[in-house]
């Protein structure tokens, strides 16, 4: 699907079974919509959910894309950052709507930037209805000027970081955890001796944790 009056380009990963709810993977920087299929029929094998990855609207060369632009020194461009949470909520929407799912059934998986993203839509103060759940991979919580969250608006929710990831420091996912319980969350949260990625450990523990949602 085509990137069509501002909704994303979408690859519709499928279902192994019935998928009467909605998965939505988001991709890190540099990625594609590509990128997460390959996990759906390792995280979801019971085909409880039809699954679909969003191309951020950024593209990069020679290839991949972003969600939201940085300048040297790493501070987040506000408009490309509010853009996308916008083009996503909208995709959504419209996916729901074609699909006949309900968006409050619904879960977000997010890596590295597309774990800010899963956080901004998941708990954005914007959003209209929040989804069921969200894991967060190897991500952040991006302070944005103007963009509000509501810390408690998703009660289930999954972070899981590596304490040797060098591209996002493990602090940065342990303030998740914390910003989380300091609004009365009890996020699960794991860490794992690996990189920017996700281990054969992190994937089992992705699936466990999505056949619980």
């Amino acid at each position: 699907m085509e990137e069509t009056q501002g909704l994303l380009k979408i690859n519709p990963v499928g279902s192994l079974g019935p998928g009467d709810r909605l998965l939505v993977l988001l991709h890190g920087f540099g990625a594609d919509e590509n990128d997460l299929a390959p996990l759906v029929q390792h995280i979801d094998p019971d085909g409880r959910f039809t699954s679909v990855c969003f191309r951020a609207p950024i593209d990069l060369e020679p290839f991949g894309a972003a969600w939201y632009e940085r300048d040297e020194g790493g501070e987040v461009d506000a408009h490309t950052f509010r853009s996308s949470v916008q083009a996503i909520d909208r995709t959504i929407d419209a996916v729901c709507e074609a699909g006949g799912f309900r968006r409050s059934e619904s879960v977000i998986i997010g890596f590295s930037q597309g774990c800010a993203m899963t956080l901004a839509v998941g708990l954005g103060e914007g959003t209209a209805t929040a989804p069921s759940a969200i894991a967060c991979l190897s991500g952040m919580l991006q302070d944005i000027p103007d963009f509000e969250y509501n810390l408690s608006s998703v009660p289930n929710i999954l972070i899981q970081h590596g304490s040797l990831d060098p591209m996002v420091d493990i602090e940065r996912g342990r303030r998740i955890r914390d910003l989380l319980n300091e609004a009365g969350q009890e996020p699960h949260y794991v860490e794992y001796p690996m990189g920017h990625e996700i281990s054969n450990a992190s994937l089992f523990d992705l699936r466990d944790w999505l056949s619980t949602t």
